[in-house]
């Protein structure tokens, strides 16, 4: 008897799991994803450092989900950064849940309207150069012009983002503060937040877009600063898209200017349908002295299926006497060495990416 009630107890509950989940999947209001991906690299600081290691490369675990709601769709989102090779460090924010984009918004014929934690307008603005995205050579070892951080998400922000109207899409993105609320010195409010605005065109072959940010004054570590972006994507033929890049930065902490302007070229060719060559160089003019620096990544990668894909990059980064940028700073949790003046670091790295 009892084993009898506790099938029928276990049928019951079985039943009403597999209904709440069939009701999850129908009404969009809970989709788990996310993204595991790692490789194994060979850096080199051109001085003392040549090793081996195992990166985990912004890998990722989300929750998100919508529902209609009258005449607009309710949206939302919660992503945190999963971190593979585990560091002992107290300090770290990898594996902490909503560390990555997390929102919520409505949606609906006016566009969209959000708040929350999220890559500013700036920073998504990047997307038609952005060849090597989260992997070594990424794109930001340079855009971020050293210590003046751009390519931020940021936190408090409200963005509009409108349709899409003729392959037309504007946004504009606003930070009130960094932290929970605004702070202030001497009864002051003190000039913590960012405005990213962006205008983004996208049909046939052809994907661009322009984007400008700047910062308050007050802006923990970095104060005022500014930079305008443009990036395009054109599709010469079925097999071969032709990327270029343009960024001027103004930054300037105390007596220290870390602003420049770096431009890109590259190219992706599809050698069969499942594998791309790719490939792009990016030049950093400094307004510092000597400060100026180069960044060439090559790659092959091999696209399995939609969900799974290997690839192997070589890439090089050839520093100014006053600068020591790595090829290997952003978008990955190996970053062991901060380079050296003067010298060229660079890297070799197999990895493999699945989302899910």
């Amino acid at each position: 008897m009892n084993f009898s009630k506790t099938l029928i107890a276990a049928t019951a509950v079985a039943t009403l799991a597999s209904a709440a989940q069939a009701q999850l999947k129908t009404d969009g209001l809970l989709e788990v994803y996310g993204r595991a991906s790692f490789s194994v690299d060979q850096l080199d600081d051109g001085d003392k450092y040549k090793r081996n290691n195992l990166s985990s490369n912004a890998s990722r675990l989300g929750f998100r989900g919508s529902k209609k709601i009258g005449e607009v769709t309710g949206v939302w989102q919660i992503e945190q950064e999963i971190q593979f090779n585990m560091s002992n460090a107290t300090g770290d924010t990898y594996n902490r849940l909503a560390s990555r984009d997390t929102f919520a918004g409505l949606q609906g014929d006016f566009g969209l309207v959000r708040v929350g934690k999220f890559d500013t307008p700036f920073k998504v603005a990047r997307e038609p150069f952005n060849l090597f995205g989260d992997q070594l050579g990424d794109m930001r070892n340079l855009t971020r012009v050293g210590d003046a951080k751009f390519d931020e998400r940021l936190n408090n922000m409200l963005e509009y983002q409108t349709p899409v109207m003729n392959g037309f899409q504007g946004k504009i993105a606003y930070s009130f503060h960094s932290g929970t609320s605004a702070t202030t010195t001497s009864g002051v409010e003190k000039k913590e937040d960012a405005t990213s605005v962006s205008l983004g065109y996208k049909a046939g072959s052809v994907d661009a877009t322009l984007a400008y940010e700047t910062y308050g004054a007050d802006t923990a570590t970095t104060g005022k600063r500014d930079a305008t972006r443009a990036a395009l994507s054109y599709k010469m033929t079925p097999e071969l898209r032709l990327v270029g890049f343009y960024q001027s930065a103004n930054s300037k902490t105390g007596n220290t200017d870390q602003g420049g302007d770096v431009t890109g070229l590259g190219l992706e060719y599809m050698v069969t349908p499942k594998t791309a060559l790719k490939a792009h160089y990016m030049d950093l003019k400094a307004n510092a002295a000597n400060s100026d620096a180069k960044m060439y990544t090559v790659g092959a990668e091999y696209r399995y299926n939609k969900e799974l894909r290997f690839y192997a990059n070589y890439a090089g980064l050839d520093n100014g006497s006053a600068i020591k940028l790595t090829p290997w700073k952003e978008g990955r949790t190996a970053a062991p060495s901060a380079g050296t003046n003067g010298k060229t670091t660079s890297g070799l790295s197999l990895g493999m990416r699945y989302d899910f």
